[in-house]
């Protein structure tokens, strides 16, 4: 990636997602309708002034949706990403610091959960505890959780032959101490990288679960379910899955474009290799 693109690249990505998190917070001084309640007689109205997006088949504001839609893919996506990092990165450092019988046990572990495609897993855990945001924020992370765990591992396992963590040990530093102090930090830029380009898949993850009807329900608005709302209108009223579609689109383009600058910058020789 050339430097001048890969700069400007983070700045577009930077602001584009800063503007779209500044209108999800302020939805209600944004959005021009209320997201939930339309009016029949303005049903599959298409962009105009009073809508600029078209109205769906009850006669809500796509665009007021889109809004307070972002809130929630957002929310899913920070949710889910923070908690998943949390849990991956504790675990991976417990096996790849201790080793040996600890860490086979682990690894089998995540090796059972990266056995099932990721997005399946998500809909039968959904479709278990049943469909609503809570249990599809729970069936989300608990897919998620394991490529952060084998992360750090590699990472650990890497950093543990080095010098500096030996000496610490030499000089009677317990095993809480070379974690927090030495293991630790050194592991933040590909868990950063990782955790960026993490947001993108979780929001585009939480979309296909709510399109098959098992994330946020009705009438709350939500990207993934307006495009389920409208596949019914897709050859007469094309717009009510274009908008959110797209939205869907730029947003996991621009996690996943930050999360690619961002490694980049932190390291170019640095691949992330799960092992």
């Amino acid at each position: 990636m050339a430097p001048a693109i890969k700069k400007y690249g983070i700045t577009v990505s930077i602001g584009l997602l800063a503007f779209i998190i500044l209108v999800a917070i302020f939805a209600g001084q944004v959005a021009p309708h209320d997201p939930e309640n339309g009016k029949l007689d303005d049903r599959l109205f298409g962009p105009c002034a009073e809508y600029p997006l078209g109205t769906d088949q009850m006669g809500r504001c796509i665009l007021s949706r889109i809004i307070f839609g972002a809130r929630i893919s957002l929310s899913v996506g920070i949710i889910v990403v923070s908690a998943s990092v949390t849990v991956g990165t504790a675990i991976g450092l417990i096996s790849g610091y201790f080793g040996g019988l600890i860490d086979e046990a682990i690894m089998r572990i995540v090796d059972s959960f990266l056995a099932f495609p990721s997005t399946l897993l998500a809909l039968g855990i959904a479709g278990l505890f049943g469909a609503g945001f809570i249990n599809m924020v729970i069936a989300l992370i608990i897919v998620d959780w394991t490529p952060y765990a084998r992360l750090i591992r590699a990472t650990v396992i890497d950093l543990r032959g080095m010098e500096f963590i030996k000496a610490s040990i030499g000089l009677g530093m317990g095993d809480l101490f070379v974690i927090l102090r030495h293991v630790l930090p050194n592991t933040l830029s590909p868990l950063l990288v990782m955790a960026t380009t993490g947001l993108g898949y979780v929001i585009l993850a939480a979309a296909g679960l709510s399109f098959l009807g098992f994330g946020v329900q009705p009438p709350t608005p939500e990207w993934g379910f307006m495009l389920n709302d409208g596949k019914m209108f897709i050859r007469t009223a094309p717009y009510i899955m274009i908008f959110p579609g797209m939205m869907i689109m730029i947003v996991v383009l621009a996690f996943n474009y930050l999360g690619d600058s961002l490694r980049d910058l932190l390291d170019p020789r640095m691949k992330m290799v799960i092992r």
